[in-house]
């Protein structure tokens, strides 16, 4: 077996508590959850203790094929064990539904009467307006057409159009004031 790789003898090694071996596994797991730079130490110290009975029950389920170094597997296992837990953190966010608004009407009743009442009022205005006023909005603002269009359909110039639709809404704003 090359140098550096792990084998039977050092995983057995490892489970029978070995003080060079463990410590190499060790060493290799805390320079692993270091890397990440948690800023709290207990942190840390559970993510290392939790990667290292990760390593534990891997060995001792015969989980470690030996195809890297012992050293090598504890940092990836370690590694793994430190973004599972950036994974959980993510989705554990609290978020009060209370502090939450809703875009839905129903979750603002005195808004949304309000609104239904402008709108009525705003209906109101708009049926008092002259027909032509009312045709030239809807096909500007329902239709969505272009001042150059509606002047070609009415076979004016699309200053006049803008000229008429700034008198219409001129005159919506005196019917709603």
């Amino acid at each position: 077996m090359p140098a550096g790789v792990g084998g039977v003898g050092e995983v057995a090694d490892f489970l029978r508590g070995d003080p060079s071996v463990l410590a190499g596994v060790c060493n290799a797991v805390h320079s692993a959850v270091r890397g990440f730079q948690f800023s709290d130490a207990a942190l840390n110290k559970d993510l290392e203790q939790e990667a290292l009975t990760r390593i534990f029950l891997n060995f001792s389920s015969g989980r470690f094929r030996g195809d890297s170094s012992l050293r090598t597997y504890a940092g990836r296992v370690a590694r793994y064990t430190c973004l599972e837990h950036l994974r959980r953190r993510r989705r554990e966010v609290e978020l009060d539904a209370e502090s939450v608004r809703s875009g839905d009407r129903w979750s603002q009743p005195e808004e949304s009467f309000l609104w239904a009442e402008e709108h009525l009022r705003n209906l109101e205005t708009f049926a008092r307006l002259p027909r032509d006023c009312r045709e030239l909005l809807r096909m500007v603002f329902v239709d969505g057409l272009s001042y150059k269009e509606i002047g070609l359909k009415l076979g004016i110039s699309a200053g006049a159009i803008r000229t008429r639709v700034h008198r219409c809404r001129a005159a919506c704003r005196r019917g709603a004031a």
